[in-house]
Order: structure tokens, then C-alpha cells, then sequence
């Protein structure tokens, strides 16, 4: 719920003008019972009534005048002595109003053109009011000064904040971007990969086909289940395209890794100090290469962050073949904590699971430790949905 806001502020413009009125108007009654109605002829007492009242209405609105108009009941002391005790209160408001709102270089100026006001008392001929009145004064202007940069710095604060936080959802913007990129990238090169199949078979398969037919038709058959894989894996290429990424770089030359390097990993990860202990459970089957590579990815991913952020000498990878999903959960026993809000790592699970229509959990585990849980679907290859043309 959003805070509310001080009353001064809640105030709506008319409101605000005839408060500040009603206040000078109160202040000039104060003053005239107080000592104005001493003061002769009648014409100043009245004049200067008004020039003590004027800076209370108009102070917020009109700082100079009220300056001005507060500054004048001081430099008419040596016709009215009484004036200046009038004057000191709204000429204090002022100065504290614009010790408030300016900086320094604007504000001290101010303050030694109001210390004149101080100084003309002394025209009467009594000297011992202009120390009392220049001390009330610098303490107006002081408390108004340490108001203002304490106001100034929480607005400086609050910008700093918002420039971080824009900082912050670009960074992870571009981050996001960044992993579809790359993951672009891969699939693009299960694509090129699955092109090239494509392309031997069917050169092989015209070869074959009058001299060992048998053989051209199993050369036909891996072109269509290639081709089916490489359509379903293509419109999954599409869909990430269509996010705004990061400049292409050189695709890297290896081998796409999948489910088979999985061993390969472990080794590399043991050499690291983590002893990971892999379990493959189900009926193993040929899965789309996409698939395959998105699950090798999700386990690299979370071999890292234990290595990195854990703290722990073990973890466990398990691989579950389900009739139409694959399983793949990765536990730790280290130190456990929240996830990162704007850790990369599991934004770049998260987007491999949602590719292929998963579900990706990752949390803490209750006594301690990490748990990143994913479920990929693994239609079969010859059942994958050919695109609309």
C-alpha cells in the first residue's frame, strides 16, 4: 500500500492559498495586540502590521517579496523600535524557506543581505538587539539548510535507486537475450547437422535404389525421421528468434554434446573437487537432438552453480526415461540458500525447459542443500507435428 502523503501536501492549491492566508492574518492580529498598536503615528503602525503579515501569506509562494517586505520592518527601526521584534519571526521563515529549497551558493547570500536587518537597529542608538536577532536568524537559515539536504539527498536517493533498478532490468534484459541467443545457436547447429544426415541419405539412398533397394529404403526412412526432427526442431528455432538478442558470434565448431556426454561431464566436474555420483534409470531411447542437448545443458548449468555458490564436495545427477517426458534432477548437500533473482544460470534453464513445454523447480532443499528439478516432453520422433504451410 502506497504511503500516504503529509498533510501539506494533500492540501489542493486553493486549500493551501487561503491556509497561508488565514496564517498571516492570524500573525498580523498577534502583532498589532502584541506591540503594533503602540507604535505612532498610526499610519506606520498599520503599514508596518501588514509588511510583518505580508511574508507569512505569501512566503511559499513569493519568496522574494516576503523577504523583502520582512527586511523593511527591520530597516524601519529607527522610526518604529518595536517594529523589528515584529519583523524577526517571518523574516526567520523566510530565510528558512530558502535555505530549504536553494543550495548554499544561493542561500548564504541571502542570509548576509537579511543580517543588514539586524545591523540597522542599531540606528536607534541601542546596539543590544542586533546580536539576539542576527543569532535567530542564522539559526532560521541553519535549520532550513540542514532540511534541505536532507530532503535533497533522500530525492538523490531515491533517483539513485530507480537509476540501479533500470540498470538492473537492462542487465538481466540483455542477459535473457543473450541465452536465446545461444541457444539459438545450438539448435541451429542440431538443424545444420540434421541437414547434413539428410543430405547423405538422400545421395546414398539415390545410389542404392535400383541396385540394393532394401538399403535406399533405410536410407528413406532416416531422411524422414530426420526431417521430422529437424521441422519440429526448426519452429523451436523460430520461436526464440522472435526475442530481441545479442550480436551473433562465431558458432562454436564441436560437437553438439547430449545425454552420451553426461559421463564426460561428471569426470570434468570430479577433476574440480566435486565428487557427483550419476544414475540412469528408464528405458533409454533415441530423443530429438534438441531435447538432448537442452538436458545436457540443464545438468552443466547446475554442476556449476554447485562448483560456484554451494560449497559442497558431492552432488547427485539422476535421468529418469518416462514413457513421454525426460527427468533430470541434480541435488547437492551444501550450503542451500534462496535462489538469485538475477542469477543468469537458472534463467537459462528456465528458457531451455520452456522451449520444449517443461517445468523447471529449483529450490533449497529443507536441511540444507540445493534441488534443480526439470521435465522435458519426448514425443516420439515419428509423431512430431508437421508445421503449417
Amino acid at each position: 500500500m502506497q504511503p500516504r502523503p503529509p498533510l501539506s501536501q494533500r492540501l489542493r492549491p486553493g486549500q493551501r492559498f487561503v491556509v497561508e492566508v488565514a496564517a498571516g492574518l492570524g500573525y498580523g492580529l498577534v502583532a498589532w495586540v502584541l506591540f503594533a498598536h503602540k507604535i505612532v503615528p498610526w499610519p506606520l503602525a498599520f503599514g508596518g502590521t501588514a509588511l510583518v503579515a505580508l511574508p507569512v501569506a505569501i512566503g511559499q509562494r513569493r519568496l522574494l517579496l516576503g523577504f523583502a517586505c520582512a527586511l523593511v520592518g527591520f530597516w524601519l527601526a529607527p522610526w518604529a523600535p518595536l517594529l523589528p521584534f515584529l519583523a524577526v519571526a517571518p523574516l526567520g521563515y523566510v530565510l528558512y524557506l530558502v535555505a530549504g529549497r536553494y543550495p548554499a551558493r544561493t542561500g548564504l547570500p541571502v542570509l548576509v543581505v537579511a543580517l543588514t536587518g539586524p545591523a540597522a537597529t542599531a540606528l536607534t542608538g541601542r546596539a543590544g538587539g542586533v546580536l539576539p536577532f542576527a543569532v535567530v536568524l542564522v539559526l532560521c537559515w541553519t535549520v532550513g539548510y540542514a532540511r534541505g539536504e536532507h530532503r535533497r539527498y533522500g530525492d538523490e536517493l531515491v533517483r539513485h535507486h530507480a537509476r540501479m533498478a533500470q540498470v538492473e532490468r537492462e542487465r538481466a534484459r540483455r542477459g535473457a537475450a543473450e541465452e536465446r541467443m545461444r541457444i539459438a545457436r545450438e539448435l541451429h547447429d542440431v538443424v545444420a547437422h540434421s541437414m547434413s544426415v539428410i543430405t547423405v541419405q538422400a545421395g546414398f539412398g539415390r545410389l542404392m535404389v535400383r541396385e540394393r533397394p532394401d538399403e535406399a529404403g533405410a536410407a528413406l526412412a532416416a531422411i524422414e525421421t530426420t526431417g521430422r526432427q529437424t521441422l519440429a526442431e526448426m519452429r523451436r528455432l523460430l520461436n526464440v528468434l522472435r526475442a530481441d538478442g545479442a550480436p551473433d558470434t562465431p558458432a562454436d565448431l564441436t560437437p553438439t554434446p547430449g545425454l552420451a556426454d553426461l559421463e564426460q561431464l561428471v569426470t570434468r566436474t570430479g577433476q574440480a573437487g566435486i565428487r557427483v555420483e550419476l544414475t540412469i534409470t528408464g528405458q533409454h531411447r533415441q530423443l530429438p537432438a534438441g531435447v538432448e542437448l537442452s538436458a545436457y545443458r540443464i545438468v552443466q548449468e547446475a554442476l556449476t552453480n554447485v562448483a560456484k555458490h554451494a560449497a559442497a564436495t558431492t552432488a547427485n545427477v539422476a535421468v529418469d526415461y518416462l514413457p513421454h517426458e525426460l527427468v533430470i534432477e541434480v541435488t547437492d548437500h551444501g550450503r542451500g540458500g534462496p535462489v538469485a533473482s538475477t542469477g543468469l544460470g537458472l534463467t537459462g534453464m528456465r528458457e531451455r525447459v520452456q522451449l520444449y513445454g517443461g517445468h523447471l523447480d529449483a529450490a533449497p532443499l529443507p536441511g540444507g542443500g540445493f534441488r534443480v528439478a526439470a521435465r522435458l516432453p519426448t514425443p516420439a520422433l515419428d509423431a512430431v507435428e508437421e508445421p503449417a504451410t
